[in-house]
Formats: C-alpha cells, structure tokens, sequence
C-alpha cells in the first residue's frame, strides 16, 4: 500500500491493516483519528508530523523518527517503538501500553498527561525532557536517562531506577509507589514533595536535601543518610530507618509512628513537636537533639542516648526505657499519664461482648 492510499483510507474513517510502510516518508504529515493494525513502519520518518486520536496498535516502529512532531490522544497499544526518536516532539494525552521502546529517544520532548503501562524503556533517553502528570506504572526503567528533565507530577509504580541517570533532574511532586531507589546518591537531583510509599530507599544518600511535607509512608530508609536534611512535617509511618543517619536533621512535627529507629543516629536533630507513638527506637541516638513537645507513647526508648537531649514538656507515656542515657539532659518531660493508660487498654468490642 502506498502512503497516499493510506491517507485516503484515514480520510473516509476506514481502518489500515497489515500494510507496511517501512522506511517510507511522511514527514509533515497530518493524521487526524487514524486506526492502523499491525502495520510495519520500521525506518518510517514522520518529522514534523501531526497525529490526533489516532489508534497504533501492534504496529511496527522501529527506528522511526518522529523528530519535532505533535501527538494529542494518540494511543500506542504493544507496538514496537525500538530506537525510535521522538526527540523535541510533544506527545499530549498519549497512552504507551505493553510497548517495547528499548534505546528509544525523547530528548528535549514535552509529555503531558502521558502514561506508560508496562512499557520498556531500557536505555531509553528523556535528557532534559518535561514531564507534566505523566504515569509510569510497571515499566522497565534499566539505565533510562532523566538527566535534566523537568517533572511535575509523576506516578511511579513499582519502578527500579537502581540504574537511571537522574543527575540535575528537578522532580516536583512525585508519588513513586513500591519504587527502588536503594543505594542511590540522591544529592544531584532537587527534590520535593514525594510521596515514597513502600519505596525501597536503603542505603540512599539523601543528605542536605529538602524534602519538607514529603511522605515515606512504610518506606525502607534502613542505612540511608539523611543528616541534615530538612523533612519538616515528614510522614514516615512504619517506615524502616534502621541504623539510618538523621544527624542535624529538620524533623520538626515529623510522625514516626511505628516507624523503626533502631540504631538510628538522631543527634542534633530538630524533633520539635515530633511524634514517636510505638516506634522501636532501640538504642538510637538523640544526644543534644531539640525536643520540646515531642511525644514517645508506647515508644520503645531501651538503650536510647538522650544524652544534652533538650526536652520541653516532652511526653514520655507508656514508654521502654530500660537502660536509656539521661545524662546532661534538660529541660521537663512529662511521665506517664495513669489515667490515659487505662483508657488505652479500653476495647469497646469486649465491653460489648461483656455486656
């Protein structure tokens, strides 16, 4: 089939299937609601090209340039998109799903309101891409390139960027879901307002940086470095922090409930009105850090270094402190509550039964 029977059989709404057009020109071409099944397009050019509510499904893109070229509500459905380049291209309401895009090439696009399903982009490049809530959800992201790209607004679900090259990325309200991050150097990449929950964050240095209002909800921080970073608000809920550095942090009002703590250095951090309900903060160390209207309910402080520890009205209810260093400490803290005890132990369910 020639590429102008193509745009006929488009124009009068009619689908293309099985016809190749590989290494074929259609470049500056306008697609307006086209439905191409399993269409070969290996080599094809489209620079400079216009689709729109366009359907490319199972087709063949290998090695296409779609250099420049504009994309609105154009879905991609398992195609091959294998070293393809949609460099400076701008791809808006686009669907990318169980699609093959190993080694291909964005750099400079703009993607909005984008999502990637199931796709591989192994060595893929968004180098100084923008990305504007853009999804991608069980993707494969093996040495993918995000260096200098902008984000705003991205969901990530159960991605691995152990390998991916995020130096200079500036990444602004992220919501990375089961995402693995352990053992990166996170310090090259601006960062705020994350929500990492489940995130595996092991080992990752994170030192200096704001991550002011950031949620860390069951995350795995055992071992990361995160002296002196500022996490203001913080929510780290069941989060694992296992041996993990927080030296001169900013935790004011952060919430550690549940959280694991063991071992982990706390000195000299801000905990201003923190809260520690039934966290395990074995043998942690908060020696001189500020912890006026702090609460530890139920926390478990055994072995724990509050040594120059500044308290204010600092509750200490319920808690394990077998063994804990009070030395140097000052300031007042507040002993358990007999009263709220025994109203903790209340169980409404077993009055009820009893009744």
């Amino acid at each position: 089939m020639r590429p102008e029977d193509l745009l006929e059989r488009v124009e009068l709404g009619l689908p293309v299937e099985g016809a190749s057009f590989a290494g074929a020109d259609f470049g500056g071409i306008t697609l307006d609601g086209a439905i191409l099944i399993g269409c070969d397009f290996s080599g094809a050019r489209f620079r400079e090209a216009q689709l729109k509510r366009c359907q490319l499904v199972q087709c063949r893109f290998e090695r296409a340039d779609f250099s420049g070229a504009d994309f609105d509500t154009v879905q991609w459905p398992r195609t091959g998109l294998i070293a393809a380049s949609f460099a400076r291209a701008t791809l808006l309401h686009c669907q990318f799903a169980e699609t093959d895009a190993t080694e291909a090439d964005f750099t400079g696009a703009k993607l909005a309101s984008t999502s990637f399903a199931r796709v591989d982009l192994s060595r893929s490049c968004f180098a100084g891409v923008e990305l504007t809530t853009v999804a991608l959800v069980k993707c494969t992201l093996a040495s993918v390139d995000l260096s200098d790209a902008t984000i705003r607004g991205l969901t990530l679900v159960r991605g691995d960027l152990r390998t991916a090259i995020l130096d200079g990325a500036d990444i602004d309200t992220m919501f990375a879901m089961e995402a693995d991050l352990s053992g990166r150097d996170l310090r090259k990449i601006r960062l705020s307002r994350l929500n990492l929950m489940k995130a595996r964050l092991s080992g990752c240095n994170l030192a200096g940086i704001d991550l002011s209002q950031s949620l860390f909800l069951e995350a795995d921080l055992s071992g990361a470095d995160l002296s002196g970073a500022r996490l203001p608000m913080a929510l780290m809920v069941g989060a694992d922090l296992t041996a993990a550095k927080l030296v001169g942090a900013d935790l004011t009002s952060a919430n550690f409930s549940e959280a694991k703590l063991a071992g982990a250095d706390l000195s000299d951090a801000r905990l201003s009105n923190a809260l520690f309900e039934r966290a395990d903060c074995s043998a942690a160390r908060f020696e001189r850090a500020l912890l006026d209207h702090a609460q530890f309910p139920y926390a478990r402080l055994d072995g724990a270094s509050f040594i120059a520890a500044r308290f204010h009205r600092t509750s200490l209810h319920a808690v394990s402190a077998e063994g804990a260093l009070f030395q140097h400490a000052t300031g007042s803290t507040l002993p358990t509550d007999p009263q709220r005890a025994v109203a903790d132990l209340y169980d409404p369910a077993r009055v009820a039964a009893l009744a």
